[in-house]
């Protein structure tokens, strides 16, 4: 990538099933009681929160820190940032304050930014991202990262991709390829709102679409949709779909207002060398509403949970 770079709850009983080729544990909808040493990454797009609450009204993002205060995730990656740059970052500040995470705004042209927050514990290596005008829509940013536990960094990718055109979001892909390859062995996870299901998934249903939105979905000369940008990263052994190869192809996202149909658009995808590491992932279906009865989302967050790799499981500065 280039331009900016700087160095810097519930518990359930663990009756998951176990994925032999992988070594992986899936657990039900709503929990799965963490290992000791485990660490957890979520994504979660946060809709229209940002706007509301730059016009005073927090009702929605209550809801929303109730929830990641809940899991408590070590690294979160979040989508759809609106307004967390304006006025000098308030609304970024006061996430980081108030979530008790410190973390790194990467700004879209769109103003649909994306972000990377993690604990106190965490050790940061660097950030990077596309300066805006560089990005073609929202963009997305990475961060390396050496979680507790782990004696080498990870990078997190947090994307999203195009919502208007099959297009862009092949020319987005292009450019995610290119945080894996022969020159790039960090293991890698990206988080994306790809907007647009991956290989293997049912085919949505269209038929409540309207025309004029048709062409968000499908390619000009397809009926079905383009399952392109998405094959492109899992093609060549780049990255892994980790829900799917965990067997979980729940939709993340429910019917629209604007009649989009319900599908699985929010997703991790892991590198090869990571990927053992990957011990549970679920959607989180328990998500509160607002005071108001308005839903935190129109995205389910998803959470993954990721084994250590030293072996007495220490942090960063702990038995080193």
């Amino acid at each position: 990538m280039t331009a900016t770079t700087t160095e810097t709850g519930t518990t359930a009983t663990e009756v998951g099933t176990t994925t032999a080729e992988a070594g992986t544990t899936t657990y039900p909808p709503g929990g799965g009681e963490a290992r000791s040493g485990e660490t957890s990454v979520m994504f979660w797009n946060l809709f229209r929160a940002g706007f509301e609450r730059h016009e005073g009204d927090d009702t929605r993002w209550r809801a929303q820190r109730a929830l990641i205060l809940r899991e408590r995730p070590t690294v979160l990656m979040v989508t759809e940032a609106w307004c967390w740059d304006l006025d000098d970052e308030a609304l970024f500040t006061d996430t980081r304050r108030s979530l008790g995470m410190e973390g790194a705004l990467f700004r879209a042209g769109t103003e649909c930014h994306q972000a990377i927050l993690w604990r106190p514990e965490v050790e940061v290596r660097s950030t990077d991202a596309y300066l805006p005008g560089l990005n073609s829509w929202h963009g997305f940013g990475s961060a390396q990262l050496r979680l507790p536990g782990r004696s080498e960094p990870i990078r997190f990718v947090a994307a999203h991709l195009d919502p208007y055109s099959p297009l862009n979001r092949r020319i987005e892909a292009d450019r995610l390829r290119g945080f894996v390859g022969p020159d790039a062995q960090t293991p890698t996870l990206v988080a994306m709102d790809a907007n647009t299901v991956p290989p293997g998934d049912p085919e949505p249903d269209w038929s409540g679409v309207p025309a004029h939105r048709v062409g968000n979905h499908l390619p000009p000369d397809g009926t079905r949709t383009d399952r392109t940008p998405v094959g492109a990263l899992l093609g060549a052994g780049l990255f892994t779909d980790v829900a799917a190869h965990l067997g979980d192809r729940t939709p993340t996202v429910g019917v629209s207002e604007d009649g989009d149909p319900a599908r699985r658009i929010d997703l991790f995808l892991a590198s090869g060398p990571l990927l053992p590491s990957v011990r549970s992932y679920r959607r989180l279906a328990d998500v509160p509403s607002g005071a108001d009865g308005r839903e935190a989302s129109d995205h389910a967050p998803i959470l993954l949970r990721l084994a250590p790799d030293t072996p007495d499981g220490s942090g960063p500065g702990e038995g080193r």
